[in-house]
């Protein structure tokens, strides 16, 4: 196979594997908080993965405008990539200390950064 890469990587409300299938829900890429700091209760990041099939470990690094991570790097995780060179999942995060307005949720596979997705914190209108 070519070059690793990602099919999509999103952060949504909720996931599952059903049949096989990744079913996503609530898709977004910003959030409104009354007030910073604050924290998120709880989101998924789910990715589709295309490497070399066989085993696999992917780390997820999110970082915030300075480049620091949030919290500990998620991982590494090991995920098994199917005879086609497609894998996919998502990962649970919980309680996401959030104090500044941008933050970017950074893969790797194999050591290797493949993408991101930013995530974008702004005040509730109104408050």
């Amino acid at each position: 196979m070519s070059k690793a890469h990602l099919g999509y990587l999103l952060l949504c409300d909720g996931h599952a594997k059903v049949g096989g299938k990744d079913c996503v829900l609530g898709i977004f890429n910003r959030i409104f908080a009354k007030r910073f700091p604050t924290t998120h209760d709880q989101c998924y990041l789910a990715f589709e993965l295309w490497t070399d099939p066989g085993e696999h470990e992917l780390r997820v690094h999110i970082k915030n405008t300075d480049d620091e991570d949030i919290v500990p790097a998620l991982g590494p995780l090991e995920m098994h990539i199917a005879e086609s060179g497609q894998g996919s999942g998502a990962i649970q995060l919980k309680g996401l200390p959030l104090a500044k307005s941008i933050y970017t949720f950074v893969v790797e596979v194999d050591g290797v950064q493949l993408g991101g997705r930013d995530l974008f914190v702004e005040p509730m209108p109104g408050a």
